[in-house]
């Protein structure tokens, strides 16, 4: 059987430590049981990161893939409401389908244990939420909207789809998520648009 190279096996790592997280949550998430997982020693784990934190950055650059797919998908639209309608229902569809990124995602004690952790995580939610006003800007012109608070407009969007992922998380991802997204999405587009 041949070798993985160091990047699979810190895709593999990664991939373990986002499984334990999702199963059994952050406090789950140990050297030992990762390079059981892993079926490897647990200083093989300390050849490829220093430690847990590092670790958990790892996350962080994988969710960084996910702002990548999205801002494909946004750019595939013209038209700014429908820019507006594919950053919401993308997060939907994607989160849906990564089910276990999702319940680190949804898990902000892991990105409160370290200053370094916290500042990464305040950096995605900055892009997101620029990239998401910055679209807002874009729509303000042939659209009509209500006169909103641009900054403000982006939190609800981002809040009402965080509200919707995390209920549908507590209700043990139970019921199709992509539904419940495009029905919520269609409720917020007549509040706002005039």
């Amino acid at each position: 059987m041949a070798r993985l190279t160091t990047e699979e096996r810190q895709r593999v790592i990664i991939d373990e430590a986002i499984n334990i997280i999702h199963e059994s949550g952050y406090g789950a998430l140990s050297i030992r049981e990762l390079a059981s997982r892993v079926k490897i020693s647990e200083p093989a784990i300390y050849r490829h990161f220093l430690n847990k934190e590092d670790i958990v950055l790892g996350i962080l650059s994988r969710i960084s893939g996910f702002d990548e797919e999205l801002q494909a998908s946004i750019e595939k639209e013209v038209i700014p409401r429908n820019k507006l309608r594919a950053f919401i229902l993308f997060h939907f569809d994607f989160l849906e389908k990564n089910r276990s990124l999702t319940s680190v995602m949804f898990s902000e004690e892991i990105f409160t244990q370290s200053p370094v952790l916290k500042e990464n995580l305040m950096k995605l939610i900055s892009q997101r939420r620029k990239r998401i006003t910055d679209i807002i800007m874009e729509m303000d012109l042939p659209e009509k909207l209500h006169d909103f608070d641009k900054t403000d407009l982006s939190k609800i969007i981002m809040g009402f789809i965080r509200m919707t992922v995390l209920e549908w998380k507590l209700g043990n991802f139970s019921t199709p998520l992509i539904p419940k997204g495009e029905k919520i999405t269609r409720t917020f587009e007549s509040l706002i648009f005039k």
